[in-house]
């Protein structure tokens, strides 16, 4: 398995500076030096130089995943696989890796429409310590955590991670219809190459943010509290309610950040150490627990 981790993701914002004084007040980022002079801020979570890049653009959206590579060698083989699958593959410049604090990354699209990004050689970790006496997130080897994005080509996009990226199955899970006359809905949930029960989910409907969700871990259930008290206060909507999911196991919320991006902020995530000795499952339930959904209207 050539993927390591989700080493960050890249959102585009009207206004960055209020999106990264948001990860600062309420999810206890930290602010990483400027890569570029177009007002970009980088976010950061731990020892790596950044874990999200807000960049300035004329919408609030998703833009894409960043994963990884164990080696350069690692990522000249997903090149040659994407292409050898008839996957259009364009690399990255010397000018955008430095953006991005790497050697060397490439970008493709996966059959949703997707960003996909992909990279080896991130610069040198330094020292850091997050906001609101959070001991420390639940990154490092595991990546900044996982998201789950929009997938309506789902048979096509479920392959293209399983088979072009290597990705491995952790749940296939279904669930009703969110409304009468609609499909079912459906979250196939993925592994990369570290212990986390998955780095990515794909949901088989659209978003019109780009992603359904991000997600934050932190190394305890106090941490989790503290943080929702926080997003209460910051006025920000929480859409499901503490709960514990049944897959992972992983104990969350969920709430709307700026710019409309679904954010989960949980702990106790389930780790496998052994993916040789992991069967994959099918699960029709979400939760063992809790989740109540609030789901504002539109329209």
């Amino acid at each position: 398995m050539g993927v390591s981790n989700l080493g960050y993701v890249r959102l585009e914002m009207q206004d960055p500076a209020a999106w990264a004084k948001f990860a600062k007040d309420v999810l206890g980022f930290g602010m990483a030096k400027s890569r570029d002079r177009q007002g970009t801020k980088y976010l950061r979570m731990d020892k790596a130089p950044f874990r999200y890049m807000i960049e300035k653009g004329e919408t609030d959206r998703f833009i894409a995943a960043g994963y990884e590579m164990s080696s350069k060698k690692a990522f000249e083989e997903q090149i040659s696989i994407l292409e050898k699958a008839k996957v259009a593959v364009t690399r990255g410049d010397e000018k955008e890796a430095k953006r991005r604090a790497v050697k060397g990354f490439a970008s493709c699209m996966d059959p949703s429409g997707n960003l996909v990004e992909f990279y080896y050689g991130r610069d040198k970790q330094e020292p850091f310590t997050p906001g609101h006496g959070i001991k420390s997130f639940m990154t490092g080897k595991m990546g900044l955590g996982h998201l789950v994005i929009p997938a309506p080509e789902n048979k096509e996009t479920i392959k293209f991670y399983t088979k072009n990226m290597g990705f491995g199955v952790s749940d296939d899970l279904s669930l009703p219809p969110f409304a009468e006359g609609f499909p079912k809905q459906r979250i196939y949930f993925m592994h990369a190459d570290n212990p986390r029960h998955h780095t990515l989910g794909l949901y088989n409907f659209p978003s019109p943010s780009g992603v359904i969700h991000l997600m934050a871990e932190v190394g305890s259930m106090d941490e989790v509290g503290y943080c929702m008290d926080r997003v209460k206060a910051a006025g920000l909507h929480i859409f499901a309610s503490l709960g514990r999911h049944s897959n992972d196991e992983m104990v969350s919320f969920y709430f709307f950040a700026p710019g409309g991006i679904g954010f989960e902020v949980g702990y106790d995530g389930k780790q496998i150490k052994d993916w040789s000795k992991f069967k994959p499952t099918k699960t029709t339930s979400g939760d063992y627990w809790g989740h109540e959904y609030d789901m504002p209207v539109v329209g």
